[in-house]
């Protein structure tokens, strides 16, 4: 399927480690002609190439009946560098005359209602972004499960399994230890390694809630991994303000960050600690493809102002 010219349908889609959620809004009226979300399958472990050819079939199938797409644009998890967002890219050129990837952290800003500010987004993984009503944004984090991806799911189980060693290690008891084993059914410590290394880290992300379970029923381990995971957050928007990007409002977004308040509040109280009243941290409670919807509308708002002004000159 392909489309020129303008159209009367813009599409958002917000990428991430777990899901994809794709909305289409009619482009003169705002109504939602389509909201549609499934499940993200070995995200984490696609390659570039890959990963466009599922956003192209995600597209494919989501639009087969649609025409008229004046504009699209993907926030993706992973997309941390022009030469990806390329290759992302050119899988949705072919749908729309106007195609834009970014990451899927600087959704948040927007969704919010800002031009400016920070977006930091903990699901699966993790990343910010830190953007401004230039278009110009900078993007730190996102390094995936083995190397970062602090305060995603997939980081904090990591970091459990961890602590759960350590406490073999010292001979401790911790109720994390007795609930991370079960979860995994994995009968003693020493086949951790081995059961997350073999299995799907997406798999990891749906037992995170244990850690936080195990944090609210005593276990000093369980709270430890997430108020280190709430100041690793704070140190990525920290990179941020020291490359000049603003923080003056950070958008916090994503499944983990909405759903488990104690990671929230790690976050925010570190974020205190280190910026004070420099910086007001908030919850987007909406969905970040709401941001993704807002740039569609913008860019081709800004188009229509190019071309208007050619033509009158």
């Amino acid at each position: 399927m392909s489309a020129s010219g303008s159209g009367g349908l813009i599409v958002g889609m917000d990428i991430g480690g777990s899901k994809s959620h794709v909305r289409i809004e009619d482009l003169a009226t705002g109504a939602m002609i389509s909201d549609v979300v499934r499940s993200n399958t070995g995200w984490a472990a696609l390659t570039d190439l890959d990963r466009a050819a599922v956003l192209g079939a995600l597209l494919h199938d989501i639009l087969r009946d649609k025409s008229g797409i004046a504009a699209i644009v993907a926030g993706v998890h992973g997309s941390d560098s022009p030469q990806q967002a390329a290759i992302l890219r050119s899988a949705l050129a072919p749908f729309a005359p106007i195609a834009s990837v970014i990451n899927d952290s600087s959704l948040l800003v927007p969704a919010y209602g800002l031009s400016s500010g920070t977006g930091v987004t903990a699901g699966t993984g993790s990343s910010a972004t830190a953007s401004e009503a230039s278009g110009h944004a900078l993007t730190v984090g996102g390094w995936g499960w083995v190397l970062g991806d602090e305060g995603g799911a997939v980081g904090i189980v990591r970091d459990a399994a961890k602590q759960v060693l350590s406490a073999y290690d010292n001979d401790e008891s911790d109720l994390l230890s007795a609930r991370l084993l079960a979860a995994l059914g994995v009968e003693h410590p020493h086949g951790l390694g081995r059961k997350l290394a073999t299995t799907d880290p997406r798999l990891w992300a749906r037992i995170a809630h244990l850690v936080f379970d195990a944090s609210a029923d005593g276990s000093p381990r369980a709270r430890e991994v997430i108020e280190s995971h709430g100041q690793a957050l704070a140190a990525m928007v920290a990179l941020l303000a020291r490359r000049g990007g603003d923080i003056r409002t950070v958008v916090c977004g994503g499944g983990l960050m909405t759903r488990q308040p104690a990671l929230f509040d790690a976050f925010a109280g570190a974020m205190k600690a280190r910026f004070g009243h420099q910086s007001n941290v908030v919850l987007l409670t909406g969905p970040p493809v709401a941001g993704a919807i807002h740039l569609a509308r913008q860019v081709v708002s800004s188009t229509g102002d190019k071309e208007r002004t050619v033509i009158s000159t």
